[in-house]
C-alpha cells in the first residue's frame, strides 16, 4: 500500500478533488496514486481469489456431475417405466391368452 507520506498526499488530493479545486497536475497525482493502490490492493487480493476460483471450478465441475447424475436417473426412470409398460402388457396378454384358453376347457 501507500507509505504514510503517499497516504497523506492521496487525502489531501482526495479532500481538494472533493472541494473541485483541483488543478491539472494534482488530478495526473491523484490518479497515479489511485492506480498504485489498486495495484496494490489486487496484488494483495490475488490469492484469496485464486483460492476462490479453485474452489469455483471444483464446485462446477460437482455440480456437471451431478447434472450428469441425475440426467441419467431420468433416463433410467424412463426405461424403467417402459420395461413396466411392457411387462404389464405381457401380463394382460398371458391373462387374456390364459382367459381363451379357460373358457374352451370350461366349454368342454
Amino acid at each position: 500500500m501507500l507509505d504514510k507520506t503517499k497516504r497523506q498526499r492521496f487525502q489531501y488530493l482526495r479532500e481538494r478533488e472533493e472541494k473541485e479545486c483541483l488543478a491539472e497536475d494534482e488530478r495526473k497525482d491523484l490518479a497515479g496514486l489511485i492506480e498504485e493502490i489498486e495495484q496494490a490492493e489486487a496484488a494483495y487480493l490475488e490469492p484469496a481469489i485464486g483460492r476462490m476460483r479453485k474452489e469455483n471450478e471444483k464446485a462446477e465441475s460437482r455440480l456437471r456431475a451431478l447434472e450428469d447424475l441425475a440426467r441419467r436417473k431420468e433416463e433410467l426412470l424412463k426405461r424403467m417405466k417402459a420395461l413396466q409398460a411392457e411387462r404389464s402388457a405381457i401380463q394382460e396378454e398371458t391373462e387374456r391368452l390364459l382367459g381363451q384358453k379357460s373358457g374352451v376347457e370350461t366349454a368342454v
